[in-house]
């Protein structure tokens, strides 16, 4: 799933949309139970879901006033990946909004899985970006909080596997993708 800020401009007329994607079955819940919801409690604004031929759902913000909200507070409008989006420094300066950032990001980019199909025990949670100023940015913050990620793999991804990072991400940052939490319940069954 992918959250980013479009502005576009349509025959002289300011089209202002934030617009949060993702996978239209599989995200259901966390898009219906968790985001929405948050978007309506946060944001005064004109708030649309809709279906993308490709599978996808957007929930799109309309409001010229968030967008250039958002801009003030650092972050950037359009292609994540195109624009090198990054974690903006006065979240790195706060734990409390780094630890948030980090849920964010793993329930929307992230996985939970088992290591071993032998050990029901071992967890493994990974980060996977295109963008290869984002991944840094999140891998230096889960450094900042204390954790060991792997090094960057193929570009693209790092893990958390050291079982006591894991355990401790779950009780510290946890998730609140429920399609996180049911996997790490199915995995705690043996």
């Amino acid at each position: 799933m992918a959250v980013f800020t479009h502005t576009a401009k349509v025959k002289k007329i300011g089209v202002y949309s934030v617009r949060i994607a993702g996978d239209y079955e599989k995200d259901k819940d966390y898009h219906l139970n968790c985001i929405l919801p948050l978007c309506v409690n946060l944001f005064n604004t004109n708030i649309r879901v809709r279906k993308h031929s490709n599978n996808e759902r957007f929930i799109c913000l309309d409001s010229k006033e968030l967008i250039n909200f958002l801009i003030s507070i650092g972050l950037k409008s359009g292609d994540k990946i195109k624009n090198k989006v990054s974690i903006p420094s006065w979240i790195f300066e706060n734990k409390e909004y780094l630890s948030a950032c980090m849920r964010g990001l793993i329930d929307t980019d992230g996985s939970v899985y088992r290591m071993s199909k032998k050990d029901f025990k071992l967890l493994r949670i990974d980060f996977t970006n295109h963008n290869p100023k984002l991944l840094n940015d999140a891998r230096l913050a889960f450094i900042k909080l204390g954790f060991h990620p792997s090094k960057i793999i193929n570009y693209r991804k790092f893990f958390i596997s050291r079982q006591g990072d894991v355990v401790r991400y779950i009780k510290e940052i946890g998730f609140s993708n429920s399609k996180h939490t049911k996997r790490l319940k199915e995995f705690k069954a043996p």
